[in-house]
C-alpha cells in the first residue's frame, strides 16, 4: 500500500508542473539509456568526483541533463556528500528523473541536507503506483530523506503506516531508517516506538529491519517502553543476533525499570559475545548500585579486557563510600592498568571528602603508579584518576606543567575540568572556591595560549561548559582571538572552530556554524592505478593481521589519500589511540592523542552506505570534509554514524584481531595489495 499523505491542490499542481518541466529536460537520444553502473577508471566519473571535491556546483549541475544516467546519477550522488541545501532546487528536479537509480539518488542527496523545505516535495514524490513493484529504493529513499527532514506530524504519518508486508523489504528499511532518523534529530512519538517494537516482535521481518528498530530503542531519547516490556524481554530473551541483543541491552538500562534487571543478570551469566556483555554491564550502570553490585565487581577480573574494563567504569561512575575498601583491593592485585587506574579512581571519587588523609595518602599511591607506568596512556589514565579528587587540582596544575608529553597535558587539562564539575567543588572549598577557580583558568589561558591544536580544543570546551559560568570571567578576549590567528589551517581546523565557537559562547552569540574547510588536496588518480574490486590492504598489528577490501568506486578520493598514506609508509608505527569496547578502534593520528593531523583535509564521501555491521572502515573528522589521516574500524553496527562519516572499507579478514587491539597497540605496517 502506498503511504497516504493528503497535500492540497496547488501543491499537487505544483508537483505536476516539476515533474513535466524536469521530464523534458532530459536530453532524447535514440536509444534511451537506463542502466547504471560506473567506476572511477571511466575518466566521465574521474571529472565528476573531482568536482565534487571541489565543490563546484555549477559544473555538477550541468551533468543532471546528460542522457547517460550513470554520470546524472553520480553527479547528483555528489550533493549527498556536499550537503548544501542551495542545490535543493536543482535536486528536486531530478526526483523526476526517468531512471530510478538517479532519482534515488536526488532523494538520498536531499534527505542529507537536513533542509525541512523539501520535505513536502519528498513526500509529493513518493510513488504509489508505478510500472514497477511500489517496493522499490526510490520509495524507500523517500522515506529515508523525510526521516532526516521531516517534522513531528510527518513522523506520525509515516508510523502508522502498517500495511506494507514483511516482504517489503525496501519499505520497511525506508520506514525504520526515516523512523530512526528522526529520533537522532530528537522528534519521537508513541506511535513510531509502537511501530518500532511492533517489528522487532515479529518473526519473519528482515534482520536489517529489526537492527533499526532494536537500535531506535536504544538510542532514542524519553520514550516510553512500560507497555512493551513482556514482549521486548521475550525478543531479548529468544534473539540470537547479538547485534539486536546489544541494541536491547541498551535500551533496557536507558529506561532504568527495574523490572529489566532480572533478564539483564540472565543473559549476562549466559551470554558468549563479549560485545553484548559490554552493553550489559554499561546498562547496569543506570540501575540503583545495591542491586548491581556483585556482578559488576564480578568482572572486574573478566578475562576480556574489554568487559573487565567496562565494568570498572561503571564503577567510577556509580561506586559507594561503603565499599571504598573494596576497590581498594585493586590497587594490590594483578589486573591491567585499564582496569587499575578506573579502580584507583573510583576510591578517589566515592571517599568521604574530608577524608582528607586517607585521600592524601591513597593519591601517593596513584601517582607512584603513575611513575612506574611503561605507557603513556596508562600514565595518562591514572592522572585521570586523581581528577576524581577536588582536592587533587594542584597535582593536576603540576602535571601540566611538569609533564612535555602532550597527552598527558591534555589529560591534565581534562581533569581540571573533572574538578570543576565535580559536584562537590564547592563543599570542598567554601568560600575559597573562586581561589581555586582562578588558578585553574591561568592554566585554560595557558592551553589556549599555548598554539597546541589538543591544549585548545580542551579548554575551550571547559571554558564553554554552561555550568561552570566563565561568561564573567572574560572581560577581555584579545588573547583568545590572537590565539585563534595563530592556528595554521586546514591542519588545526577542530581548534580552529572549537576556539570560535568558544568565542561566539563568550560574547553571547547564538547559532555558531563552524568554519568551511577551502579544498585543498586534489584527488591523486595516478594511485588509483591497478586497483581493483579485489584489491586488499593489509594491516598489520601487534595482535595480528587485519586485511581490508577498500571500496574504489564509492569512496575514491578516501580511498588515494589511504593508498598514499601507506606507499610513504606513514602508518608505520602508529598507535591505536582510542578503543571503546564494542565501538570503535582508532588510529592514525601522529601525535598519538586524537588531535594530529597533517597539513591538508579531504573531502567527506557519504553515499547511501551504512554502519550496519562490523568491520566497517570509517573516517575520523572533526566535521564534513575536515578527515585527514585518521580512520577508524567498528566493532559492531553503528547506524548513528550513517551519512556522516565516510565509509571506506570492510574488514574481510581479521576482525578477531580488532576485537583484541587495545589502546596502545601499534600498527607495524600496512601493505597494499592490488
Amino acid at each position: 500500500m502506498p503511504l497516504r499523505i493528503s497535500f492540497s491542490h496547488s501543491l499537487c499542481l505544483l508537483v505536476l508542473a516539476i515533474s513535466l518541466l524536469v521530464t523534458s529536460c532530459v536530453p532524447e537520444s535514440g536509444k534511451e539509456l537506463t542502466e547504471v553502473t560506473f567506476s572511477v577508471t571511466d575518466p566521465e566519473i574521474r571529472a565528476i568526483a573531482d568536482l565534487e571535491d571541489k565543490q563546484d556546483l555549477k559544473a555538477l549541475y550541468k551533468y543532471f541533463r546528460h542522457e547517460n544516467p550513470s554520470y546524472r546519477y553520480r553527479a547528483v550522488m555528489a550533493f549527498a556528500s556536499v550537503k548544501k541545501s542551495e542545490a535543493n532546487d536543482s535536486l528536486i528536479r531530478m526526483l523526476a528523473d526517468p531512471v530510478m537509480n538517479v532519482r534515488t539518488a536526488a532523494a538520498f542527496a536531499l534527505g542529507q541536507t537536513g533542509d525541512p523545505k523539501v520535505t513536502d516535495r519528498l513526500i509529493a514524490s513518493f510513488r504509489g503506483k508505478d510500472t514497477l513493484d511500489i517496493n522499490n529504493e526510490f520509495n524507500a529513499a523517500i522515506l529515508e530523506a523525510v526521516g532526516k527532514t521531516g517534522s513531528l506530524s510527518d513522523l506520525k504519518l509515516l508510523a502508522t503506516v502498517k500495511t506494507y508486508r514483511s516482504t517489503d523489504t525496501l519499505l520497511l528499511l525506508g520506514q525504520t531508517r526515516s523512523i530512526y532518523r528522526m529520533a537522532l534529530r530528537n522528534i519521537t512519538c508513541e506511535e513510531g516506538t509502537s511501530r518500532m517494537v511492533d517489528l522487532l516482535y515479529t518473526d519473519i521481518v528482515p534482520y536489517q529491519v529489526k537492527l533499526l528498530a532494536a537500535n531506535y530503542l536504544a538510542r532514542a531519547k524519553d520514550i516510553n517502553l512500560s507497555l512493551a516490556k513482556v514482549r521486548l524481554t521475550d525478543i531479548f530473551t529468544r534473539e540470537r543476533k547479538p547485534e539486536i541483543r546489544m541494541a536491547l541491552a541498551t535500551a533496557f538500562g536507558k529506561v532504568k525499570d527495574p523490572d529489566f534487571i532480572a533478564p539483564l543478570k540472565t543473559a549476562m551469566v549466559s551470554e558468549t559475545d563479549y560485545r553484548v556483555k559490554c552493553n550489559i554491564m554499561r546498562a547496569m550502570g543506570n540501575f540503583p548500585y545495591p542491586d548491581i553490585r556483585d556482578m559488576v565487581l564480578g568482572n572486574l577480573k573478566n578475562e576480556n579486557l574489554h568487559i573487565a574494563t567496562t565494568a570498572a567504569g561503571v564503577i567510577l561512575s556509580n561506586g559507594i563510600v561503603e565499599d571504598v575498601p573494596e576497590y581498594m583491593k585493586y590497587d594490590t592485585v594483578t589486573v591491567p592498568w585499564q582496569v587499575r587506574s578506573k579502580m584507583n579512581g573510583a576510591v578517589l571519587a566515592h571517599s568521604a571528602l574530608y577524608f582528607t588523609k586517607f585521600k592524601t595518602a591513597f593519591t601517593e599511591r596513584v601517582l607512584k603508579n603513575m611513575k612506574e607506568a611503561s605507557s603513556v596512556y596508562a600514565k595518562a589514565a591514572y592522572l585521570d584518576a586523581i581528577s576524581r579528587d577536588p582536592f587533587n587540582y594542584q597535582h593536576l596544575i603540576q602535571a601540566y606543567s611538569r609533564e612535555s608529553d602532550q597527552l598527558m597535558k591534555i589529560t591534565a587539562i581534562e581533569g581540571l575540568g573533572n574538578v570543576l564539575k565535580n559536584p562537590n567543588f564547592f563543599r570542598a572549598f567554601g568560600n575559597g572556591f573562586g581561589q581555586v577557580k582562578s588558578e585553574i583558568l591561568n592554566v585554560l589561558i595557558s592551553a589556549v595560549t599555548s598554539g597546541d591544536p589538543g591544549q585548545i580544543a580542551t579548554a575551550s570546551g571547559i571554558i564553554r561548559e554552561p555550568s561552570l559560568q566563565w561568561k564573567e570571567w572574560f572581560r577581555d578576549l584579545t588573547f583568545v582571538k590572537d590565539a585563534v590567528a595563530k592556528l595554521k589551517m586546514p591542519r588545526d581546523v577542530e581548534a580552529y572552530n572549537e576556539l570560535k565557537n568558544t568565542i561566539a559562547f563568550l560574547e553571547g552569540n547564538t547559532g555558531f556554524k563552524p568554519e568551511a574547510v577551502a579544498y585543498n588536496h586534489p584527488i591523486d588518480w595516478s594511485l588509483m592505478q591497478g586497483v581493483g574490486d579485489s584489491s586488499i590492504a593489509a594491516i598489520k598489528t601487534e595482535k595480528g593481521v587485519i586485511r581490508v577490501s577498500l571500496y574504489r568506486d564509492e569512496a575514491p578520493g578516501t580511498v588515494a589519500n589511504f593508498i598514499d598514506l601507506i606507499n610513504k609508509k606513514f602508518y608505520n608505527d602508529k598507535i591505536f589511540h582510542r578503543v571503546v569496547p564494542n565501538f570503535v578502534v582508532q588510529t592514525g593520528c601522529p601525535r598519538g592523542d586524537g588531535f594530529g593531523s597533517l597539513d591538508y583535509t579531504i573531502r567527506s564521501e557519504l553515499p547511501p552506505l551504512y554502519y550496519d555491521g562490523e568491520g566497517y572502515i570509517g573516517m575520523a573528522s572533526a566535521g564534513n570534509h575536515t578527515e585527514s589521516t585518521q580512520w577508524f574500524i567498528t566493532h559492531s553496527p553503528a547506524p548513528h554514524l550513517d551519512g556522516n562519516y565516510t565509509i571506506f572499507g570492510k574488514v574481510v579478514e581479521g576482525m578477531d584481531v580488532v576485537h583484541k587491539i587495545q589502546q596502545g597497540d601499534k600498527i607495524t605496517e600496512i601493505i597494499f595489495v592490488k
